[in-house]
């Protein structure tokens, strides 16, 4: 499904293909399954050294990342390494069978744009350092997937090649009180950008306080732009209540500490009592090591309208390029698509905390695994 020549000649839109995964599953079909491993006793069989496999072999996303390690080596490769699933893991879904699930439906509405599904690219700075077209390539692969992606203002290509490059909303990432958020929103109105997001707390540690959030360079930004401002590290109720009263039109739950999130808890539980406060008035996104589709179907859950993807979209990029990017987004996107019908919902708005369960330790069954 994920392959762009495979939908052309069959003719079949990915919407469509959504609509056919939830008639699948409401129709009993079963999933494949891989065959069993020859026993082989003792044995012993040589070892071939690694080598990057086709895209389309891999099986999930977590098959990505030991692919760009081959591209990248160690020491390339670190800074998209490292993720907390320890709450992710805690949570399973509930499914739901004889429910009709046809026509799948994963669309959004977010800032007056609609959204073929709620999933993002988040912003990842310096991109040319896990590929040679760096951004420019992350916006023809994210584009090909129908998904919009986040600029980060440390992009290593120029806003108007990426933006030439996109086909599918543009939001920009600054950082609040940052020397360069002049020059991105002036570049705004060129790339047609969509919205601003302003990334706050991003310099604590992981072990240490948070930086207080620096609302008077949030204000500035309000004032100079009139492009939707999203806040990005909203960890508690009362910022993103502030950021509301300050004239934020959305914020992302985000525990993003300057590099720090390998060591950082998850957010999936951050997500609800943020949706209490706020969820009426703004839409609620978050980011923070979702890795599969059943990830997202958490989030959403629990009230977030999307999710951000940073880390495994560089997997795609540095081991594939565009295409891997577009591998790794249209993967979520048929996961998400699978576990919907699964739990018994054909559209984002049919989704509630009732699909969840929390435990308070790792359950020895869940409905984890794709």
């Amino acid at each position: 499904m994920t392959e762009r020549n495979k939908g052309r000649a069959e003719g079949t839109s990915r919407r469509r293909a959504i609509g056919v995964i939830g008639a699948g599953v409401s129709a009993g079909a079963a999933a494949p399954t891989l065959g069993a491993v020859p026993q082989t006793g003792m044995l012993h069989v040589p070892i071939p050294p690694p080598v990057l496999v086709p895209r389309t072999g891999l099986v999930n996303v977590l098959a990505y990342e030991p692919q760009a390690r081959l591209v990248l080596g160690p020491a390339k490769v670190a800074p998209i390494l490292g993720s907390d699933r320890t709450v992710t893991d805690r949570i399973t879904l509930r499914p739901r069978i004889n429910i009709p699930t046809r026509d799948l439906d994963l669309s959004s509405t977010l800032f007056g744009d609609e959204h073929f599904a709620p999933i993002i690219v988040g912003p990842i700075a310096d991109q040319k350092r896990f590929h040679p077209e760096g951004e420019v390539a992350t916006a023809r692969g994210a584009s090909a997937a129908k998904s919009a992606m986040v600029v980060s203002s440390d992009s290593s290509m120029p806003l108007a090649a990426i933006a030439k490059a996109a086909t599918t909303p543009l939001w920009l990432q600054v950082y609040a009180g940052s020397p360069k958020t002049k020059a991105m929103l002036d570049g705004a109105g060129a790339a047609k950008a969509r919205a601003v997001v302003v990334t706050v707390n991003a310099g604590s540690s992981a072990n240490g306080p948070a930086t207080p959030i620096a609302w008077s360079a949030m204000d500035a930004i309000v004032k100079a732009t009139s492009l939707p401002v999203i806040v990005k590290g909203i960890t508690h109720p009362q910022e993103a209540k502030e950021a509301v009263a300050r004239g934020a039109k959305g914020v992302v739950v985000s525990n993003y500490r300057g590099g720090n999130a390998a060591a950082l808890p998850g957010t999936l539980l951050l997500i609800a009592p943020v949706v209490q406060v706020v969820g009426s008035q703004i839409p609620v996104l978050v980011d923070g090591s979702f890795r599969r589709g059943t990830d997202i179907l958490k989030a959403l859950a629990f009230g977030a309208k999307a999710v951000l993807i940073g880390r495994p979209v560089m997997w795609g990029l540095a081991a594939y390029g565009d295409d891997g990017v577009q591998g790794v987004i249209e993967m979520l996107q048929t996961e998400l698509a699978r576990y919907m019908a699964m739990s018994g919902r054909v559209s984002l708005a049919t989704i509630n905390p009732d699909i969840v369960c929390v435990h308070a330790a790792l359950p020895k069954v869940s409905m984890n695994h794709e």
